[in-house]
């Protein structure tokens, strides 16, 4: 029997990583959630703080994308073998990520004007969770190779 849920909510919350790692790599400027956070325009921060900006969301950027192709390699890895370890690792790699991003959003949601996409981290971590349930009912039992 396919996975087909357990596949595809573990892809889409990867997906949901990755595109805010390609995101925040190729913007040559800050978020317009940003901008509101500091209630300026791009063109009006110092260089030398743009500089910081971008190597920040670039740093940040890598850890997306490093971390969702971890996940579609371990949930493709999973649908070929069904090792018990795996629906387990990919949870827990993903809470972290998702903590980690609901945190930073959290933070500039109660202290400045700007609005960051807390609802995306929330998305991730739920389709991680349904990924994780789904994925451990088709754990390969003891003995049944």
């Amino acid at each position: 029997m396919k996975n087909i849920t357990g596949n595809l909510a573990t892809y889409l919350s990867a997906g949901i990583l990755l595109s805010f790692g390609i995101i925040y790599l190729f913007r040559n400027s800050f978020m317009p959630y940003h901008s509101a956070a500091v209630s300026m325009n791009w063109s009006q921060v110092d260089p030398a703080t743009r500089y910081l900006i971008l190597a920040l969301m670039r740093a940040a950027s890598g850890g997306f994308i490093s971390l969702a192709f971890a996940m579609i390699f371990m949930q493709f890895k999973f649908t070929r073998c069904q090792i018990s370890w795996i629906p387990v690792l990919i949870l827990i790699i993903g809470t972290i990520a998702m903590i980690c991003i609901s945190y930073a959003t959290l933070i500039i949601s109660l202290h400045t004007p700007g609005r960051p996409p807390v609802t995306e981290a929330i998305i991730g971590e739920v389709l991680l969770i349904i990924g994780f349930f789904f994925n451990r009912k088709h754990v390969q039992k003891p003995g049944s190779l």
